[in-house]
């Protein structure tokens, strides 16, 4: 097989990638282990800056639309920051993954099922692979493929990932209320659980932004029926996310990796969503502009990454003091002076940074 670029992994950074390229007519092939829909251990809210970040609707997926957030401290100073915009979107994975994938394909990219990747060789002018279904030749490969990327292992690219983890289940009896969105914070050392409703059922979970960590099915069957009063969530998972992303440098050449692979989630939160599809954007850019003007790919890429590698590193620092001083942390996000600017921000679809360097004018009227 043989194409101008091959994107290894059909997620939201995958395809991302993937489509752009397609649409600009190179030849892309598009690889993943698994056919689509398959089911996708994710919490599944897409920020409205995530939304902003795809470049085509995604209504026929949506199960909800949010604009109410509910906060608490290990289940005790619950508050409810409410807003007349949306500052999230809820989907089902596996359905929002095979949505943009049809995009992808429907934008010209090739898709196929590849089990394994067995080697990967960068020369000066091709990338070759050995993978179960024959040999692979390509300009350029964007690594998409998750957190446990082959495409990264065998490259070399990126040895200083890091891990964050959380472990959620399905909640399909309705409580007795409509739960909003919500996020109690120091339910687990050094992270959160987590309140998603959905359109028939309930997404609940737990976070902790340092793997390894202890967790358990129990702790979140516990955390479910305190929570919501219900039954024990079914369809329970685990998953690592990766982090450090503010370490990452492409280098140079022509594999680049993008979304988990380069260890792209938010610590604070543990959100991928909005750096996947980012990020995968920006790669493909910087694949288009070295095939048109013969710049190196992986310095443009890296060029482009520093705006979400500078955000990441924010975030860091902001993880680090928050949930090692939770009380103080909450405090200061339920306050007045927080609410505002973060429930505006976020309806506007900023990154975190943007809205810190940015509260002020929320309450000078300037936004």
């Amino acid at each position: 097989m043989k194409a101008d670029v091959t994107v290894v992994g059909a997620g939201p950074a995958g395809c991302a990638a993937a489509h752009d390229l397609a649409l600009q007519g190179i030849r892309v092939l598009l690889l993943d282990r698994t056919e689509f829909p398959r089911r996708k251990v994710c919490a599944g809210g897409l920020t409205v800056k995530a939304r902003r970040a795809l470049p085509y609707s995604i209504k026929p997926v949506v199960q909800r639309t949010v604009c109410n957030l509910s906060v608490s401290c290990r289940l005790r100073r619950q508050r409810v920051f409410t807003g007349k915009d949306p500052i999230c979107h809820m989907v089902d994975r596996s359905y929002f993954d095979f949505f943009c994938l049809q995009k992808t394909v429907a934008a010209g990219a090739v898709f196929k099922i590849v089990n394994r990747i067995e080697r990967i060789v960068e020369t000066r002018g091709t990338v070759a692979m050995n993978t179960d279904r024959g040999p692979i030749r390509c300009r350029y490969l964007i690594g998409a493929d998750g957190v446990h990327s082959r495409v990264r292992l065998l490259t070399g690219r990126f040895k200083a990932i890091r891990f964050g983890f959380g472990i959620e289940g399905i909640v399909k009896d309705s409580p007795d209320r409509d739960p909003d969105m919500g996020f109690d914070f120091d339910r687990v050392r050094g992270g959160y659980g987590w309140v998603f409703p959905k359109r028939d059922h309930i997404n609940v979970g737990l976070y902790a932004h340092r793997w390894p960590v202890r967790i358990r099915r129990q702790d979140l069957a516990d955390y479910a029926f305190q929570q919501l009063g219900s039954a024990p969530p079914e369809q329970i998972g685990g998953h690592l996310l990766g982090i450090g992303g503010w370490r990452y440098r492409p280098g140079r050449g022509r594999v680049l990796l993008a979304g988990d692979a380069a260890g792209l989630v938010d610590p604070l939160l543990g959100e991928g969503l909005y750096h996947a599809i980012a990020s995968g954007r920006k790669a493909a850019g910087a694949v288009s502009d070295a095939m048109d003007t013969g710049c190196d790919a992986c310095r443009s890429y890296g060029i482009a990454l520093t705006p979400i590698r500078r955000e990441l590193l924010f975030s860091r620092f902001a993880a680090a003091v928050f949930y090692r001083l939770p009380d103080m942390g909450y405090a200061l996000l339920t306050s007045p002076a927080a609410r505002i600017p973060l429930m505006g921000g976020f309806a506007r679809g900023m990154t975190l940074l943007e809205l810190i360097l940015n509260g002020y004018r929320f309450w000078l009227g300037r936004i």
